[in-house]
């Protein structure tokens, strides 16, 4: 059975989503995220010690964008998108390499500028450009979904719930991302029953916000 290394309300929800639109069964590895060295076998799984993380039987898997595409071929014909070869392939693979390569650290700058420099003065000027960005990379989501359902038109996939995650972590700080289209995408993936259930699985709000900030997987974070 998979085996999915995970922090409750982190970005491991993109895979636990994923999992649950599939319909496969699973087991979660709760990783503490201040006490990641007690979690037997996360560093054979991921010698950086992040989540997610996937076994799978003797093939172990990390990085979003790969354990994503990982689980589009390992589970076909369950709806998490086209295989090689097939329509719409290559335009999941720019998806997903954009989301993760480009979108997904989009909101360091402005939330948590000290991870880019020790110098606080710098604080602020490293946000207002972080800002501009987030607002070009909003503005080409928007013209990117203008017209379609999904990010590959009438096609759901793994991206869908990948930029589902990364809208919902503007509910983390004062910036955000894209407009209108955007945002109806977001509630259309939020609507999903299979991605429902991964927020409550993951202890988490209509917007991705935890509901008890202090816990994960129902252990103090402390």
């Amino acid at each position: 059975m998979l085996e999915l290394f995970q922090i409750t309300g982190s970005t491991s929800f993109a895979v636990r989503a994923a999992l649950e639109e599939a319909g496969e069964p699973y087991v979660t590895v709760d990783v503490h995220p201040r006490r990641r060295d007690e979690v037997p076998g996360f560093a054979e799984v991921n010698p950086l010690k992040r989540v997610p993380a996937l076994r799978d039987g003797d093939v172990d898997v990390y990085e979003t964008g790969a354990v994503l595409l990982y689980l589009v071929e390992r589970l076909p014909g369950r709806g998490l998108g086209p295989l090689p070869a097939e329509p719409g392939r290559a335009e999941l693979l720019r998806w997903i390499l954009w989301l993760s390569n480009t979108l997904h650290h989009a909101y360091l700058p402005m939330d948590a500028p000290q991870f880019l420099t020790e110098d606080r003065s710098g604080h602020e000027g490293i946000a207002r450009k972080g800002l501009k960005k987030l607002g070009r990379y909003g503005d080409y989501i928007e013209g990117e979904l203008t017209g379609r359902t999904w990010c590959l038109g009438e096609t759901f996939s793994v991206a869908d719930i990948y930029l589902y995650m990364l809208k919902g972590w503007e509910s983390y700080g004062e910036a955000r991302l894209g407009g209108p289209t955007l945002e109806a995408h977001f509630e259309r993936v939020g609507a999903r029953p299979a991605v429902e259930r991964a927020r409550e699985l993951d202890d988490l709000d209509a917007r991705l916000l935890r509901h008890h900030p202090e816990l994960r997987a129902g252990t103090p974070i402390d």
